[in-house]
């Protein structure tokens, strides 16, 4: 798992764009020339913020937007060859992922131009941290480290800043290079590196680095340690929400399937770890972690699943949201519609029916209602869960025994469990330009077959 490195686009917020063209004129010269490089420049950038606010990578619009602002810088470095910083932000938007792997190797080639051409090396920390992070989705990770590791030596003469301190960069670097010497198999090294990071960020990024930590442990047969971290990570975020994040890339792609087998398997959720871990083993046969994969998947066929006619009975409703006042009008035009709200319970409506099964193992007659509220940010995450009332009951139907008599009661472990399921549920990004947050209640129903 790998953060984005401290770069231009996490400024994409602070820029609105102008309605001014990104037309040129033919053959400048001197000062013509130096205000149309500006101009291109400008408006390169513009777009480039712009494609940003379409917060899924693979956007078609985001894609074309950048694809937009490339060729200007294009254009820009037809003018002036020499213009470094023009290069630089070339070789870093081109790196993105979406854009394919030719993009990303003449990513390389721009920044390593870039570097040639920075006589003062002005820009050194932001051209070795790029080239880490492309290098690395390339699978070059052993010149990747050698450049994560270039720019953490540069980092001390780096201004420091209130956006972005000198810690969490050093953190975020640590994190990447140790994702990168996992990929090389180089546990020892990737433990202690995650580890500085942790300690390093105690801010909203150590949820990731504990849980690149957690992954390493486990890789390494510590599971101890694994569990441990694991802990940590989600008591950051219990929600999952950075690590669901749009800054958060897996090199290889596949290895995100580790991550999720290892968090549903802490998380309790059996059969959700067996399908992540069979996908990363399916996805990746090669990968030296494959037999380690497996071992979870032998272990988790040894626990006892929910079986499908258990799920069929334990049928849940969930009703139209209910938005807040202030959002229930014009509420399409600048939040997201019901639709999207329905879906994003959909794609996780097996996570509350495994709820409700568990509990009727334990009361055959738990049953009722419950209105919950929550917060969604922009990006689709949940920030809240927050139960609005509820009229859940077993009936009767639970009686405590011997050690149960300390145990929490149905309806109680019930919503726990939904309260837990909703925080890490995804709904789909808002509209571009829209960056306030969609406050809203689900009425949930609960009654068996």
């Amino acid at each position: 798992m790998r953060l984005l490195a401290v770069t231009f686009a996490l400024w994409a917020l602070l820029f609105c764009p102008p309605g001014h063209s990104a037309d040129v004129l033919p053959g400048p010269t001197g000062k013509n020339k130096a205000q149309q490089l500006a101009r291109l420049k400008e408006n390169a950038k513009v777009l480039y913020y712009s494609a940003l606010k379409h917060r899924r990578r693979d956007h078609p619009e985001r894609i074309s937007m950048t694809q937009q602002a490339i060729a200007l810088l294009q254009k820009a470095l037809l003018l002036e060859p020499s213009d470094v910083e023009a290069r630089v932000w070339l070789g870093e938007w081109m790196s993105r992922p979406e854009l394919g792997g030719a993009a990303m190797t003449q990513a390389i080639k721009e920044l390593l131009m870039a570097r040639k051409s920075d006589e003062t090396g002005s820009w050194d920390f932001e051209i070795a941290t790029q080239l880490g992070i492309v290098l690395s989705h390339l699978g070059r990770f052993e010149e990747a480290v050698a450049e994560y590791d270039h720019a953490l030596r540069l980092l001390p003469g780096e201004p420091d800043s209130l956006l972005f301190p000198s810690r969490h960069q050093q953190a975020t670097l640590l994190s990447n290079s140790a994702e990168a010497l996992m990929a090389m198999g180089k546990l020892d090294q990737a433990i202690r590196r995650y580890s500085q990071a942790e300690q390093l960020d105690t801010g909203d990024q150590s949820a990731l680095h504990a849980l690149g930590l957690a992954v390493a442990y486990d890789r390494d047969g510590q599971v101890q340690k694994s569990r441990e971290a694991l802990g940590r990570s989600l008591a950051a975020d219990p929600g999952l929400r950075l690590y669901q994040g749009d800054e958060v890339f897996f090199v290889p792609d596949g290895d995100r399937f580790y991550y999720d087998g290892l968090l549903a398997e802490a998380l309790g959720n059996r059969d959700d770890a067996l399908r992540a871990f069979r996908q990363f083993a399916s996805d990746l046969p090669k990968s030296r972690y494959a037999p380690r994969a497996k071992e979870h998947i032998e272990d988790l066929q040894k626990l006892p699943g929910i079986p499908i006619a258990e799920l069929f009975r334990a049928n849940v409703v969930v009703g139209s949201p209910h938005f807040a006042p202030e959002d229930s009008s014009g509420g399409n035009d600048k939040h997201r519609s019901e639709e999207d709200i329905h879906k994003g319970v959909r794609d996780r409506m097996l996570d509350l029916r495994q709820c409700y099964a568990q509990g009727l193992r334990r009361a055959a007659k738990l049953g009722g209602d419950m209105l919950v509220a929550l917060i969604v940010d922009p990006s689709g995450a949940v920030l809240l869960v927050q139960p609005l009332d509820n009229s859940l009951s077993d009936r009767g139907s639970w009686k405590p025994v011997g050690a149960q008599t300390t145990a929490m009661p149905p309806p109680a472990e019930l919503l726990r469990c939904v309260q837990n399921a909703l925080q890490r549920f995804r709904f789909p990004p808002a509209v571009a330009g829209n960056d306030d947050n969609d406050e809203l209640a689900l009425p949930i129903h609960f009654e068996a077959r």
